[in-house]
């Protein structure tokens, strides 16, 4: 549970605007739900793309258009024990761009290009890409967000289907958005705290969620101590239960154990409403000589084991050609002039409207 490194100003206010910017999108999209997500891989890719914006993304984004750049190049240049970020971009050989991009464009591959560039900087986990190219693909732009970190030691089975935690962090926490929660965190030397955070049935997930960062914002206050119990008194409650069992030798006077699911889960989500993705995809649009639109999709995944926490997320944006030309069945008329023929020259318009200038017989030769 230990932090590593030193936050700068800028990377303070990036991991805060990164928070906020999850909480607003997982309102916006009613995405509270949702199997697994990465609101950190969508703000990485805007916040790289972010100068391209007509006006300032502090609203959205939570930093300005400068510092939003800024903040992701750090993180993508930043060393971590296990977290792995890229964001890379594609132009359709051939288009002409009449402003720059502040990603790099590399030419557009085939989809099996994609495909080897999503799992490459997913270490496997994800093998696709998230969008599909087609003849009207003028840009591509992505990120890329995998984390792998293990426990410092397994989980035990619990005999009953469950993960048997007995170390790392476990406490039950009173919050103001959902009452008393349960809160659980396996220890990691790989700088990653994965909480599993419980309210009580019936508690809405956008309220667990609320709890959720509230929970994590007080134990990094220091406000909240492993082994804690918030509601006045140790008693049983919705997710807990409190007994008095022997035990041989001395022990500590409390005992904590926590019996988690093993799970994975993947899902792909449509992004072109969350916040900042309209008002981005409009600055990379305004970089391209002809009408185009704006896609944006992510496919996420994740897994939780006996040994580790997995996760990964490719997101993608792409800009295609807004006309694409249909294929449909005509009749084709060809007209040969190749015997004599005549040639009128007639006036159109004022006085001379109608007349026939000159005449000439064509004979071809």
């Amino acid at each position: 549970m230990e932090k590593s490194g030193t936050q700068t100003p800028l990377s303070l206010a990036a991991a805060q605007a990164v928070r906020t910017y999850a909480a607003t999108t997982r309102s916006a999209l009613g995405s509270a739900e949702s199997p697994v997500i990465s609101y950190a891989g969508l703000w990485l890719l805007l916040a790289s793309l972010a100068p391209v914006a007509a006006t300032e993304t502090e609203e959205i984004l939570g930093l300005n258009r400068a510092d939003a750049r800024a903040a992701a190049l750090r993180l993508l240049e930043a060393p971590h024990p296990t977290i792995g970020a890229a964001v890379a971009g594609w132009l359709r050989p051939g288009v002409e761009l009449k402003k720059g991009l502040p990603v790099v464009l590399d030419p557009l591959p085939e989809q099996a290009g994609l495909d080897a560039w999503a799992e490459e900087n997913t270490r496997g986990l994800i093998n696709e890409f998230p969008l599909e190219i087609d003849a009207q693909t003028l840009i591509v732009l992505a990120s890329a967000l995998v984390v792998t970190p293990r426990w410092s030691e397994p989980l035990d089975d619990d005999g009953n289907g469950f993960l048997l935690l007995e170390g790392g962090f476990q406490a039950v926490v009173e919050t103001e958005a959902a009452g008393p929660v349960a809160v659980a965190c396996p220890a990691s030397e790989d700088g990653i705290s994965v909480y599993s955070v419980i309210a009580a049935d019936g508690v809405a997930a956008e309220d667990v969620w609320r709890a959720a960062d509230e929970v994590v914002r007080r134990i990094d206050a220091g406000e909240v101590r492993n082994h804690g119990f918030d509601p006045d008194g140790v008693a049983p409650g919705h997710a807990w239960t409190v007994q008095e069992i022997t035990v041989l030798g001395g022990a500590p006077s409390d005992r904590w154990r926590s019996h988690l699911p093993a799970w994975s889960a993947e899902d792909r989500h449509d992004l072109s409403a969350a916040p900042g993705v309209a008002e981005i995809a409009r600055g990379v649009m305004a970089a391209v000589e002809e009408e185009s639109e704006a896609t944006c999709v992510q496919k996420a995944v994740a897994s939780y084991t006996s040994e580790g926490f997995e996760a990964a997320a490719v997101t993608g944006m792409m800009v295609r050609a807004a006309a694409a030309p249909r294929e449909t069945t005509v009749r084709q008329i060809d007209l040969r002039f190749d015997r004599p023929h005549a040639v009128v020259a007639l006036a159109r318009g004022g006085a001379w409207e109608g007349i026939p200038l000159f005449d000439s017989w064509v004979t071809p030769a």
